[in-house]
Formats: structure tokens, C-alpha cells, sequence
């Protein structure tokens, strides 16, 4: 059997207190899953829920106070969390291409696109001056970016907010990775251009045989453009599975929320539904189900203890209500 891509395994991520009495929290709590080669995989939760957190722990591009203090990510069978920061360097960019939410966090304003394609080619990859300027033409007309010849001597001010975000991609796979990372890679653009550009994404991916994780809250956007789905709540993955059996049998409470407010879900001049309350803070974090205070279907044993993740293939979810129903249905004669 092919081992996966990139296997996470029972990550847990804190901050460090800035005081010396106060005790850290873990902030991702238990992560684990796994992404196989070509394979196009979306992270969706509400805002806070730690899927960025995630993102930027595989390859430990993370704030100085964030560490990892439990867990395994295996990428290509090597043991991230082991290699010192000269190795990730090799890989970020290299093996692991990050596509951000902000296109000016991957653009330096000063640079224009062809000094900072170039350096991005070059600092990997032991080739001339002038092969790597084709490298970049080939990458730049691949994301549809019209005039790549002029658009490589001006700077990112002077392009759109699309051909910037499409000028990141372009520079993700200009080292032809086998895995790209894309942290809400459409939320700054507007409606037509966040298809189009994923669209784009997902297509380049596939032709390119190269595994795509696309973070993002929307989960209206993710059915035709994912082969499985992981669905994140107070750093925690709740449910996992074929993105069209998630999608069409929400098993967990919170995913089942998450569908009933897509605008799609409510008839016209009907108030959109909401999940009631907000997620809980870390410090609210504890030894139960952390969606417990905002579901409708809590009962005793949610506040007593948090439940697990099956671990057996396929469509997954951790939640009590689902643990008990199979128990009874195994139960009967």
C-alpha cells in the first residue's frame, strides 16, 4: 500500500505565556490526517478554529511563541518536527509551496515580479539567470496572467488583486512542489474572481499532479473543488471524509450547522440560519466536547468527557450522539 503524502499524527501546538506562573494551552489539540499524492483535500471551519494554525505548523512557519509539543508530521517520510531550520528551508517552497489569504504577504512591494520569481528559483534550483526568466514566462502565462513579458518588470502595486493572487501561484509552483498549501487563497477578491482563481488552482494541480490543502471558511466552495474534506472546530478535526458524502450526510452537529447556513440553504427573504453562540476560547477549553455548549443535541456525558475519532476509514466523526446511535444499532438482533 502507497503511504501518504503528508501524515499528520495527534499534533498538539501551544503558545508559550509571556508569564512565568501562567500555564500554556494547547491551541491544536490532537490533530491527525493524512493527504496523498495528488490528492485535493479542503480544511474548513469558522474563523479561529486553527486551521492557519495548522497550515503554518506542518512546515513550522509559525510565530516564535507558537510550538509544537506533541505530535508527528511525516512529509515525504521525513519527520518535520526533527529537521532544524536550514533542512525546512530545502523544503518550504521547494517540496511544499504556500499560497496566503493576503497576496502582499508572499510579494515584497520594493521587488518587482521578475526579481522575486527569480530569487525564488534560483535560491532551490542550480540553473542560469536566463532559464530561470523562462521558468518564470512558463509558470506566469500557466496562471493566465496576460503580457507576462511586461507584467515581469512591473511591481505588485501595479497589478490587480487577482493577477497578484494569481502571480503567487505562479510563484508556488514555479518549483514544482509536490504539495501546495493555499490559506484562504480567494477571501480578498470578489465573487467572480474567487472562482475563477480557484478554478485555476485545483486545475493546475491536478495537470501537475501535485496534492493541494485549501484552507477556507466557505463551505459552499469546496464541492467541486476537493476530493475529501476535514472540518475543524476549537482545534480539533470533528469530522473527515469524501467531500460529497460530508457534504450530502453531515454526521457531525457542527457540520450540519455549517450546511444549514450556506445562503443557498434559506428561502428567498428568509433570515439566514446561525449556529448559536461563539466558539470557545482556550482558556474555556476542557476535558469535554468543546462544541457542546452551542449544540442542540448536548447531553450529559458531552460535558463529562470529549469523545473520539473512529478510527476505521472513510467518513468519520467524533461525536457522542453518533458513538451512541451505532452502538445501539450494533446492539440490535
Amino acid at each position: 500500500m502507497t503511504s501518504p503524502l503528508l501524515k499528520v499524527t495527534d499534533l498538539h501546538v501551544n503558545f508559550i505565556s509571556r508569564w512565568p506562573n501562567e500555564p500554556s494551552v494547547d491551541v491544536l489539540r490532537g490533530v491527525c490526517f493524512e493527504l496523498n499524492r495528488g490528492e485535493r483535500v479542503a480544511l474548513v471551519g469558522e474563523s479561529g478554529a486553527g486551521k492557519s494554525l495548522l497550515a503554518t505548523s506542518i512546515i513550522q512557519l509559525f510565530d516564535s511563541s507558537a510550538r509544537i509539543r506533541q505530535g508527528e508530521v511525516v512529509f515525504e517520510g521525513q519527520q518535520l518536527t526533527q529537521l532544524n531550520p536550514k533542512q525546512l528551508r530545502k523544503i518550504r517552497g521547494r517540496r511544499i509551496g504556500m499560497v496566503f489569504q493576503d497576496p502582499m504577504t508572499n510579494l515584497n512591494p520594493s521587488l518587482t515580479l521578475e526579481q522575486q520569481l527569480l530569487e525564488c528559483i534560483l535560491s532551490h534550483r542550480r540553473i542560469s539567470r536566463a532559464e530561470a526568466r523562462l521558468v518564470a514566462l512558463h509558470k506566469l502565462r500557466q496562471v493566465h496572467i496576460p503580457a507576462p513579458e511586461a507584467r515581469l518588470q512591473q511591481y505588485p502595486h501595479q497589478l490587480s488583486a487577482g493577477q497578484r493572487q494569481r502571480a503567487t501561484i505562479a510563484m508556488a509552483l514555479a518549483l514544482e512542489p509536490t504539495l501546495i498549501i493555499a490559506d484562504e487563497p480567494t477571501s480578498a477578491l470578489d465573487v467572480t474572481m474567487q472562482a475563477e482563481v480557484m478554478s485555476l488552482l485545483t486545475h493546475l494541480c491536478h495537470s501537475n499532479g501535485v496534492a493541494l490543502l485549501w484552507i477556507t471558511h466557505d463551505l459552499s466552495l469546496v464541492a467541486h473543488a476537493s476530493d475529501r474534506c476535514l472540518i475543524m472546530y476549537a482545534g480539533q478535526i470533528v469530522e473527515q471524509g469524501p467531500t460529497t458524502a460530508l457534504i450530502n450526510d453531515a454526521q457531525h452537529p457542527y457540520t450540519q450547522g455549517l450546511i444549514k447556513a450556506l445562503p443557498q440553504m434559506s428561502k428567498p427573504g428568509q433570515s439566514l440560519f446561525q449556529i448559536p453562540g461563539q466558539m470557545p476560547v482556550v482558556e474555556e477549553l476542557g476535558h469535554h466536547c468543546a462544541f457542546a455548549k452551542r449544540c442542540e443535541f448536548a447531553h450529559e456525558v458531552c460535558w463529562q468527557e470529549a469523545p473520539s475519532m473512529p478510527q476505521d476509514s472513510g467518513h468519520q466523526a467524533s461525536c457522542h450522539l453518533l458513538t451512541a446511535s451505532q452502538t445501539l444499532a450494533g446492539a440490535k438482533p
